[in-house]
C-alpha cells in the first residue's frame, strides 16, 4: 500500500493506493470490514498543516490504514529514522518503507507543554475533562453528517460551545475518516485521536488523553482481567505516540462506568455530557446500546427517575447485545439491575436470571489506583487529587477482586446457559 498526501487551503487529503495483496486481504473478520477507496480528509488550514511535522503525519497514515495493510506501507512524506525504527519495531505483520530526512529533529516532549483531550462530549470523555488539569485543551473530532448515517452531532458540537462558553479551550475539527471503511468506523483504536495529533504542534501538546474505563483497559466487565499494561495494546500505541514526542494518558483507565457517571454528575461540568451520538441534545434516541446502558445506570444511581424500560427491550439493538454471552460490560449491567426494583420493572428479570446476580461489583464505585501510571508523571498528582474529590480509593479486597475477575466459570454454569435461552425466548414475547 502506497500512502499519499495533499496539503490543501482549508484541509489535508489522504490517498492510498492499494495492491493485489492488500485487496484480498480481510484481517477484521469478525467486523467484516473492509478499505475503501474514499479519500479522507480533515479540516485544517494550510498555514497550520504546513508545520506538522512529518513524523506526525506517519503516525495518522499508520492509524488510518493498519488494518488493511497486506506486506508493504509506504509513508507519504520523509521521516526520521527514530520514528521509522519505532513504528517498526511495534508492526510484524508488515514493513513500513519511507524516505530518511537525515536533518529532521525527531520530536521531543515540550516542557511547557500542554495535556490534550480526545473529547467526544460522552459520559466517560465528560470525567476524563472533569479529572484533568485546567488547562487541558479539547480535541474534538467532528463527523460530517450524512443522510445514510444515523450520527448526528447536535450533542456534542452543543457540549462544546457550552464548555467553552465556560472557559474551556475546544477544537471542532471535521474529518471523513470514518469513511475509510466499510461498514463506517474507526479503522484502528485511538484514531480518534487524529485531529489532536495533527494540531499537537500547533497548540503545544505534550500528551494526548482519552476517555478509556475499567471496563475497557483492564478487561473488567469481560471474561477475566488483563494487565494493560503489559498487553500489545498499550505498547503498539505507546510505542507509537512515544515516536513523536507525546505522552499517552488515560486518565479514567482505573474508573468504571459507574465511576465516570458519578464524577459527570457531580462535578463542575455536570448535566453537561451525552453518550448517545443519534439523538438531539438532551433528546437521546432511547433505543441504542449506549443509551441503555446509560439509562439504566443512571436510574441505578439515582440520577433519573423515569426509566422506560419496555421500549429500550423492544429494540432490535439492545436485545443482540444483551444476548452476547458475556454481554459487553456486564459488570456495569450487573451493578445496575442489583440497585433498581425489579418489581417494578418486571421485564428486567429474564435480563436478571442470566447474570451472576450474587456477584459483589460495589467496587465499581470506588478508583482502581494501580491505573495512574497511566498518566503522565507531571499530571499524576493533579489527576489523583481530582478523582478523590469523588471517588473512594479502592481497599486492597477491591483491588484483589479486580485482580481475579474471571468470568468463565460462570458463563459455562448450566444455569447461565439456561438463563441465556429463557432471555431469547422472552425476546419472542415483546
Amino acid at each position: 500500500m502506497k500512502a499519499k498526501v495533499n496539503l490543501l487551503e482549508a484541509r489535508i487529503e489522504f490517498y492510498f493506493e492499494r495492491d493485489q495483496d492488500d485487496d484480498h486481504l480481510r484481517l477484521n473478520k469478525t467486523a467484516n470490514n473492509t478499505m475503501t477507496d474514499e479519500v479522507i480528509y480533515v479540516k485544517i488550514n494550510k498555514e497550520v498543516s504546513e508545520k506538522i511535522h512529518p513524523d506526525i503525519i506517519g503516525l495518522v497514515t499508520i492509524l488510518m490504514c493498519n488494518p488493511y495493510v497486506a506486506n508493504v506501507l509506504e509513508l507519504p512524506l520523509a521521516v526520521s529514522s527514530r520514528f521509522l525504527s519505532l513504528a517498526n519495531s511495534v508492526i510484524s505483520r508488515y514493513d513500513i518503507i519511507s524516505k530518511i530526512d537525515e536533518d529532521l529533529i525527531p520530536l521531543s516532549p515540550s516542557e511547557d507543554g500542554l495535556p490534550g483531550l480526545a473529547f467526544s462530549g460522552g459520559t466517560d470523555s465528560c470525567a476524563a475533562l472533569a479529572i484533568m488539569p485546567a488547562r487541558t485543551k479539547c480535541i474534538f473530532l467532528k463527523r460530517p453528517m450524512t443522510e445514510k448515517s444515523k450520527y448526528n452531532y447536535d450533542a456534542p458540537i452543543r457540549i462544546c460551545n457550552l464548555l467553552a462558553d465556560s472557559g474551556f479551550e475546544i477544537y471542532a475539527v471535521e474529518t471523513n475518516l470514518e469513511n475509510i471503511r466499510n461498514p463506517t468506523g474507526f479503522p484502528t483504536d485511538l484514531a480518534n485521536s487524529i485531529p489532536a495529533l495533527l494540531l499537537s504542534e500547533n497548540l503545544n501538546l505534550d500528551s494526548v488523553s482519552f476517555g478509556t474505563v475499567l471496563e475497557s483497559a483492564f478487561g473488567i466487565g469481560h471474561r477475566e482481567f488483563r494487565e494493560y499494561g503489559k498487553t500489545p495494546h498499550w505498547r503498539f500505541f505507546n510505542t507509537l505516540f512515544t515516536s513523536v514526542g507525546l505522552k499517552l494518558s488515560l486518565p479514567v483507565a482505573g474508573i468504571s462506568e459507574v465511576g465516570t457517571s458519578i464524577i459527570s454528575s457531580k462535578s463542575t461540568i455536570a448535566g453537561l455530557s451525552q453518550s448517545c451520538i443519534r439523538g438531539d441534545y438532551r433528546q437521546p434516541c432511547l433505543s441504542c446500546w449506549k443509551c441503555f446502558r446509560k439509562e439504566l445506570l443512571a436510574h441505578s444511581l439515582g440520577q433519573t427517575e423515569i426509566l422506560n424500560i419496555s421500549n429500550f427491550l423492544k429494540s432490535n439493538e439492545v436485545q443482540i447485545n444483551l444476548t452476547k454471552l458475556p454481554i459487553s460490560h456486564e459488570n456495569v449491567i450487573l451493578y445496575s439491575i442489583q440497585r433498581i426494583n425489579l418489581e417494578e420493572f418486571s421485564n428486567l428479570k429474564p435480563l436478571h436470571n442470566k447474570l451472576d446476580r450474587h456477584l459483589n461489583v460495589d467496587f465499581l464505585e470506588k478508583w482502581y489506583p494501580n491505573s495512574i501510571e497511566f498518566v503522565p508523571d507531571k499530571y499524576r498528582f493533579t489527576i489523583r487529587e481530582n478523582i478523590l474529590k469523588y471517588l473512594e480509593v479502592m481497599m486492597p479486597s477491591d483491588i484483589n477482586d479486580i485482580k481475579n475477575w474471571n468470568m468463565n466459570k460462570h458463563l459455562e454454569n448450566p444455569k447461565t446457559l439456561i438463563g441465556q435461552e429463557k432471555l431469547i425466548q422472552f425476546w419472542q414475547t415483546i
